[in-house]
């Protein structure tokens, strides 16, 4: 799965089976889970491990009409619409694609403070949700596709709900283990 302005891994696709991260088998390995069960924030720990580097480029954003009855499910019942603001976008180091994320949020969530939502433009969903800390977050669910591995929760966030999905792209692992090594190194010579 590559991304480009031309393919991006969408929460609509019918083709991945999100699932809790007990049920997968082959289950990933122990660098991969650290990202993908990470309760904190993506962005913080990207920013981080880019050395301030990190930055945001929208792929699409605008009002979808139809989501996948599967999709729907995850939202509670009485939020469910036909119409939900989606944005990708990709999460990188310098022109480095490291994440692709998908967020979808119901036009009934679009009021009160999430309305600036739509106006995030290059800055990071997760700043904004980080900052509440009333933020609740369902279980993870994780999903593979070829090489990479997902996953996807729904946030709460000033009583309205929103799913977002990110997809964890192999120069971001190639990354974390590089620098994974040359701890381990840096440590044996002492």
């Amino acid at each position: 799965m590559s991304v480009s302005p031309y393919s991006f891994p969408s929460l609509n696709s019918k083709h991945l089976l999100w699932r809790p991260e007990a049920q997968l088998l082959p289950k990933p390995d122990m660098q991969l889970l650290s990202w993908l069960l990470d309760p904190g924030s993506l962005t913080q720990r990207l920013r981080q491990m880019s050395h301030e580097r990190f930055n945001v480029k929208v792929l699409e954003e605008g009002w979808q009409q139809h989501c996948a009855p599967s999709l729907l499910q995850c939202f509670p019942p009485h939020v469910v619409s036909a119409r939900m603001w989606s944005r990708k976008v990709v999460l990188r180091c310098g022109e480095t694609p490291w994440v692709a994320a998908h967020s979808l949020i119901p036009v009934s969530s679009m009021e009160g403070p999430l309305k600036r939502l739509r106006r995030l433009n290059e800055r990071p969903l997760g700043e904004f949700l980080f900052r509440d800390p009333h933020l609740l977050r369902s279980q993870l669910e994780v999903v593979r596709s070829g090489a990479v591995w997902g996953r996807r929760s729904l946030f709460i966030t000033h009583h309205r709900p929103l799913l977002v999905a990110e997809f964890f792209l192999p120069a971001l692992l190639e990354e974390d283990a590089q620098r994974l090594l040359t701890s381990r190194a840096a440590l044996n010579a002492c």
